[in-house]
């Protein structure tokens, strides 16, 4: 079984999310979705908060995809240890592949334990405008990990944080529009 894990900081999710989340639900068996701390950033709201956004995107997705779990339980700021949680979850004999945007792609080789975790898992880069990945970068995660690709999928040009600054609610969808209105979030 092939297994996408996408872990986002979801600070708010985005359609953009939305987006990726049907291009992985096409292209793998199983999608493991969950929010989770960057200790390289500064959030927006609490992790709940951001957890329960996450979950209203996903609900709408599998109105039609039925293979994109919410699975906040594999989620930890270690992503080697989002992978142990996985492998106890799924099995140790998936094919597993992380999902992360081109904006992180130079800086996965500083994660923690980043030889042991890149060394059993496959990597998928997601396209993100303004980001673009030099080819020894990609050459050097393909070397330390079991392959990389780059997902060939049109992701629009906006971010959680661009709604976070300018509060562009077309980039939201209404369930989390509704969730974060009702909240009073990201206005302070």
């Amino acid at each position: 079984m092939n297994i996408a894990i996408f872990g986002t900081s979801a600070d708010p999710p985005t359609s953009a999310h939305k987006i990726i989340l049907h291009y992985l639900s096409s292209h793998y068996n199983l999608v493991g979705v969950y929010a989770s701390d960057n200790p390289f950033k500064s959030h927006g709201t609490d992790l709940c908060h951001r957890n329960r956004m996450l979950e209203l995107l996903i609900e709408d997705l599998n109105l039609t995809y039925g293979n994109v779990l919410y699975c906040p339980e594999i989620s930890d700021v270690r992503t080697i240890h989002t992978v142990t949680k996985v492998r106890k979850k799924w099995g140790e004999n998936i094919e597993l592949t992380i999902v992360i945007g081109t904006d992180l792609a130079e800086q996965i080789f500083t994660w923690y334990e980043a030889q042991k975790l890149w060394g059993g898992v496959k990597i998928l880069l997601i396209p993100r405008d303004g980001y673009t990945i030099d080819f020894n970068v990609i050459q050097n995660i393909d070397k330390i990990s079991l392959g990389c690709a780059i997902a060939q999928c049109q992701i629009p040009p906006f971010s959680s944080t661009d709604y976070r600054n300018n509060h562009n609610q077309e980039v939201l969808t209404d369930k989390v529009k509704n969730y974060i209105e009702e909240n009073s979030l990201y206005f302070n």
